[in-house]
């Protein structure tokens, strides 16, 4: 059978530390620098106003058609920013959801694979981790945190690929994610507009939250924890 006290440090002390971090990372480090766009809007939009108030005037151009213009360009900074904030948001999933699977996978290749079946691409890869893992009476997916953690792969493919398969699933599992409301996006639509995904990796069409993702990041780190006791009981 498997190394468990081994393998439970590993998960410790390497796995699970780097999950954590890269969640720290985007809370603490990234999104704060997002944190001041509507002010830059509102000095980008002041900026506009003086620079076309006090330069040459055509005299079709009343001072009601500048400040609209002024307007427009504050707004376009704002939007345009929260944008890319939401992209950054998004674009973290396939990472947190790839960062797990890699960890999942080196577990499978360095415990579970015989060495000669290390390097057969045709073995990497969940299905047959599960399959081997099912004939030793281990069904991960049983786990607690599993469902999330699919939650969190259809929202990954999702981020990658738009509209397909995981998109179709995962709007009927999770179809708030899909409303600007969601993230309280700026972009704002109709309700009843059938939502169709175009452009998730440029912060469009797929509203995840750092909730969201906060949610996605503790099944992934919940899941060391439950598999070391699984591997641990199986002995």
């Amino acid at each position: 059978m498997h190394n468990a006290l081994f393998w439970r440090s590993y998960f410790q002390s390497m796995f699970k530390p780097h999950l954590e971090r890269t969640l720290q990372v985007l809370e603490q480090r990234l999104l704060p620098t997002f944190d001041g766009i509507e002010a830059e809007a509102t000095a980008l939009q002041e900026r506009t106003w003086n620079d076309l108030i006090t330069g040459p005037v055509d005299p079709d151009v009343d001072e009601s058609m500048i400040a609209e213009a002024a307007l427009e360009t504050g707004y376009d900074h704002y939007t345009g920013m929260h944008a890319v904030r939401q992209s950054l948001i998004n674009s973290f999933v396939p990472l947190l959801y790839h960062t797990w699977e890699q960890q999942l996978l080196a577990f499978h290749r360095k415990e579970v694979l015989h060495l000669r079946e290390e390097h057969d691409n045709e073995l990497l890869n969940l299905l047959e981790l599960r399959k081997r893992l099912s004939s030793e009476g281990i069904d991960i997916t049983q786990l607690p945190s599993w469902s999330t953690i699919s939650e969190l792969r259809l929202a990954a493919n999702t981020v990658k690929h738009a509209d397909g398969d995981s998109a179709d699933r995962l709007k009927k599992r999770r179809a708030d994610l899909f409303d600007w409301q969601h993230a309280k996006s700026p972009v704002k639509l109709p309700s009843t507009f059938t939502r169709r995904v175009y452009r998730p990796m440029s912060g469009e069409d797929l509203y995840l939250t750092l909730e969201d993702l906060q949610m996605y990041g503790r099944a992934t780190i919940a899941f060391w924890n439950e598999f070391a006791d699984v591997l641990a009981s199986a002995q």
